[in-house]
């Protein structure tokens, strides 16, 4: 069985607390991790988004998996008009049907 390490989101003001709890830090991911043998219940407050508590309905354990973090959904963005822009003002202002200028008497 191939054995995965539990990469941890540590905050870099965090990273002394986490490493007294017996994380280390890999330089090549440039991320602290759990080694093996340790209880990853220690580091909860570090795991990575979306990983499954033990005794969860999902069946793995997560000591020996890791979730890779889903990217998140990019915002939505409103179409442009086909045409220029009108400004039709309140509905409650009357439409001049005069044929006189506003300037003009």
């Amino acid at each position: 069985m191939n054995k995965v390490q539990l990469q941890l989101n540590v905050p870099f003001a965090s990273k002394d607390q986490a490493k007294g709890l017996g994380a280390r830090w890999n330089p090549e991911a440039r991320s602290w991790y759990v080694p093996h043998g340790l209880d990853i219940q220690l580091f909860k407050l570090w795991w990575p988004e979306g990983l499954e508590q033990p005794g969860s309905d999902a069946g793995a354990a997560p000591s020996s998996t890791a979730l890779p973090r889903a990217k998140p959904a990019p915002k939505a963005v409103p179409p442009k008009p086909a045409g220029p822009a009108v400004f039709t003002g309140p509905q409650s202002v009357a439409q001049d049907h005069s044929d006189k200028l506003p300037w003009e008497d």
